[in-house]
């Protein structure tokens, strides 16, 4: 009889052991440990074999052509790699490098104002707070060293957050992260200049009404180009899903006004101008 308990004591010791090592795998308690950057607002999850590691901080640079060189720096930031402990010399394992934007350097990126590597496309954004944006480098791995395998898994869990102290983000903020013209902004273009105009959808709900043109000066107009997806739903916000996208040619000579009604109570209106020459 004693055996028999005691067997039965062990089979339901044995099975809370298992039911709390799941709920302590699902709440993460004991399988993650947690890099903290309080300088740019965000934290990061690690796996539990990352115990150790270490921060490697270095600059990535925005290059752009504006000369008769060729390509120069015309910008440049933060570049925050974490470092996986078992890492050596001899021995290199995947870094996770985060490049760390400002709120205009990624509004810039993202208008091709300037480029930051040979790939033809864009850092991949996995965060953003008030001031930051935070994005992992196109072909970050194209080497395939030791781990990359497993950095992808982690990219993968959306590990990184940002702090609750600097997590509030503006409206001018949120058009600036769909990669749209700065509000208040004047844009300075040429004749037959076709732009992507980008729009947050929690501003802008309208997509159909959001755009309002008007002509200020001269004969300068604004027409919607179909080429570059449905309106609204252009490519300009191609991996944005919180933004709208619209693709407009400018033509004429004179200046032309955009005005998008704010959706957030006694909150400004979005204005940009146009001066066509």
């Amino acid at each position: 009889m004693k055996t028999s308990k005691a067997r039965n004591y062990s089979i339901i010791a044995a099975f809370m052991s298992i039911l709390l090592a799941v709920v302590l795998v699902k709440t993460g308690c004991f399988t993650h440990i947690e890099y903290q950057n309080d300088q740019y607002g965000f934290s990061f999850s690690l796996p539990e074999s990352w115990k150790g590691y270490s921060i490697v901080t270095d600059n990535w640079n925005g290059f752009a052509n504006t000369g008769p060189k060729g390509d120069t720096t015309v910008t440049q930031g933060p570049l925050i790699s974490i470092r996986n402990p078992a890492w050596t010399a001899q021995k290199p394992y995947q870094d996770i490098p985060v490049m760390v934007f400002t709120l205009s350097q990624w509004d810039s990126l993202l208008r091709e104002q300037f480029y930051v590597s040979a790939a033809p496309v864009n850092p991949t954004r996995i965060g953003f707070n008030a001031k930051y944006v935070f994005a992992i480098p196109a072909r970050y791995n194209f080497a395939l060293p030791i781990g990359y395998e497993e950095v992808d898994k982690i990219l993968q869990n959306n590990p990184l957050q940002a702090l609750p102290s600097s997590s509030t983000i503006s409206d001018d903020g949120k058009v600036l992260l769909c990669g749209g013209m700065p509000n208040g902004s004047t844009q300075n273009i040429r004749e037959t200049t076709r732009l992507f105009i980008n729009l947050p959808k929690d501003i802008y709900p309208d997509k159909e009404h959001n755009l309002q043109f008007k002509t200020a000066s001269g004969n300068a107009t604004a027409s919607w180009v179909s080429n570059a997806g449905p309106y609204g739903e252009g490519y300009g916000a191609e991996g944005n899903p919180d933004c709208w996208s619209y693709y407009y040619e400018f033509d004429g000579s004179g200046e032309v006004d955009l005005t998008v009604k704010n959706a957030t109570k006694d909150a400004p209106n979005y204005y940009v101008r146009f001066i066509v020459s």
